[in-house]
């Protein structure tokens, strides 16, 4: 059997274990430039918020309280994501961390009859240490787990357990075949055309159908719906990824060095972190500053810059060092910029790096100390929120409309 465990209406839980006064309110998140909406709250669906709307479609409501409009924390989602995962580690033989709020919990060896217990177990202790609201659906394929924890969120439960594919067919008929995993908005329309409406509509079809219309894809998802294992998802398993990055546009047009070499600062310190957290180290790393392109009569640029590191690091201040040294570089006074970026690439596990033969036992003993540095710092700032120790370099005087708490004027939060 495979289980499904995903957080509910994931960034919006995010931020109302900050901010317990979101609870029972409709509440959106916006993406990056505050463009349009990513993540809603249950009141705000009933409301008929869409996904992906247009924030300027809701100003209105936005400005009157009605709906209450946040800004993206992504360093927030990311460190409740990491708890989540460990939780969902404490229970599952095997794990799949498929997204930030998704994993697939491989339960081979674990008799039928103790899954809703354990699924059961898994939401209460993610809502008690986290305050993240858990769905979690047991079946004997991953597209059926998808489809029982889809089925549980509707009807309000915490726990679903399918033991036979069969017995899907009452929920299947109610959920529209855009609806599927793995089948989009487009191909959705063209099985329309076919007369396939529904999730069972598709099951129902022949297989042979199904393999000449839509290929071998068509063909896994289908016998997925009929209990089989056919999608593999090992691959995600890959902790490393093969670049981490950190962007953000700034809420008006800045030329501001100060306040800009602490925004990269920022970025820098949050992308070592990242590094870290997945076992990993950087060969490279890349700097990036942009003018806006809706203001061109003030000129349009987009610096960038790199460095190659000597041997490969995730040390916070290096990386912080290298990044402003670049940054140096490329900066042009008297340029107005909207945005700026960090990113590192060429990872690779921090156990395969072994000291150079050149190294001195000297140097040696000062990369261990930086290594253990850099996680006493890590897991004093483990939690959500601001960083409680960070570089003074990250630190800046702020900028009229972006106060995010890196600020010396700003007071942090008790703890």
């Amino acid at each position: 059997m495979i289980g499904l465990a995903d957080c509910n209406n994931f960034f919006v839980s995010c931020e109302r274990t900050l901010n317990r006064d979101l609870e029972n309110r409709a509440v959106v998140v916006l993406s990056n430039n505050d463009g349009c909406v990513v993540a809603r709250s249950n009141e705000a669906k009933r409301a008929g918020i869409k996904m992906g709307q247009p924030a300027f479609q809701i100003k209105d409501r936005i400005r009157s309280g009605e709906i209450i409009a946040l800004s993206g924390n992504h360093l927030l989602y990311r460190e409740i994501s990491l708890k989540v995962h460990d939780i969902f580690r404490r229970y599952a033989p095997q794990t799949l961390d498929y997204s930030v709020d998704e994993a697939f919990l491989i339960m081979d060896g674990i008799p039928n009859s103790e899954l809703r217990s354990i699924g059961e177990a898994i939401a209460t202790n993610c809502w008690d240490e986290l305050h993240i609201p858990v769905t979690i659906g047991f079946a004997p394929s991953k597209t059926l787990a998808k489809i029982v924890s889809e089925s549980c969120k509707k009807r309000g439960r915490r726990v679903g357990v399918l033991l036979d594919a069969d017995a899907a067919r009452p929920v299947m008929q109610k959920m529209s075949i855009s609806d599927l995993w793995g089948i989009g908005r487009r191909l959705a329309k063209r099985l329309y055309t076919s007369g396939i409406f529904t999730i069972s509509d598709f099951a129902d079809k022949d297989l042979g159908w199904i393999r000449a219309n839509l290929g071998i894809n068509g063909e896994r998802s289908w016998r997925e719906l009929h209990g089989e294992h056919c999608i593999e998802l090992s691959h995600i398993q890959t902790q490393l990824q093969d670049s981490v990055s950190e962007s953000r546009t700034f809420p008006q047009d800045v030329d501001d060095y100060d306040y800009i070499r602490a925004r990269i600062a920022i970025y820098a310190s949050d992308c070592s972190k990242k590094l870290r957290a997945m076992g990993g180290q950087c060969r490279t790393l890349g700097v990036m500053l942009q003018t806006n392109r809706f203001h061109a009569e003030r000129g349009v640029a987009r610096p960038e810059g790199t460095i190659r590191f000597c041997e490969p690091t995730s040390d916070t201040v290096h990386i912080c060092d290298a990044a402003l040294s670049i940054l140096d570089r490329i900066f042009i006074p008297g340029t107005f910029f909207k945005r700026a970026g960090v990113w590192l690439g060429e990872i690779v596990p921090a156990c395969s790096v072994i000291p150079s033969i050149f190294d001195s036992q000297d140097s040696i003993r000062d990369k261990n100390a930086r290594t253990s540095l850099m996680k006493a710092i890590d897991s004093i700032n483990l939690g959500p929120g601001i960083p409680v120790l960070r570089l003074a370099s990250q630190i800046t005087q702020g900028h009229p409309g972006h106060n995010d708490g890196y600020s010396s004027t700003f007071q942090a939060p008790k703890r």
